[in-house]
C-alpha cells in the first residue's frame, strides 16, 4: 500500500481530470494512465451508491492525479472521454 500513501501524502495536490463517468470506464481509463505511467484513482463521488438500495447510477465516478501529471493525462484521455466529461481547471 506504499503507492497509495504516496499518492494523499505528497506535496503535489490530487485534481480531478474527468468527471461523470459510469464505473467501467473510469476503471478503464485509469488503467489507460497507469500503463502510460500516469498514477491516477478512480474515486466514486456518490457516497449512496454502497448501499444496497441505491446501487451505483452511471456518472458517479471520477478520475484524479497529481497537478503534475494533468496535462499528460489530459492528452492520454482527449481522443477517449468526451469533451464535456474532462475537467479543464482540474
Amino acid at each position: 500500500m506504499r503507492w497509495l500513501r504516496n499518492f494523499f501524502y505528497d506535496k503535489d495536490p490530487i485534481v480531478k481530470v474527468a468527471t461523470g463517468l459510469s464505473e467501467p470506464e473510469a476503471l478503464m481509463y485509469r488503467e489507460l494512465l497507469e500503463n502510460d505511467g500516469i498514477p491516477a484513482m478512480a474515486k466514486n463521488m456518490n457516497f449512496l451508491s454502497v448501499t444496497r438500495e441505491f446501487g451505483s447510477t452511471p456518472g458517479d465516478f471520477d478520475i484524479l492525479v497529481k497537478q503534475s501529471d494533468l496535462a499528460r493525462a489530459r492528452d492520454v484521455l482527449a481522443p477517449l472521454v468526451p469533451p464535456a466529461q474532462l475537467v479543464e481547471d482540474g
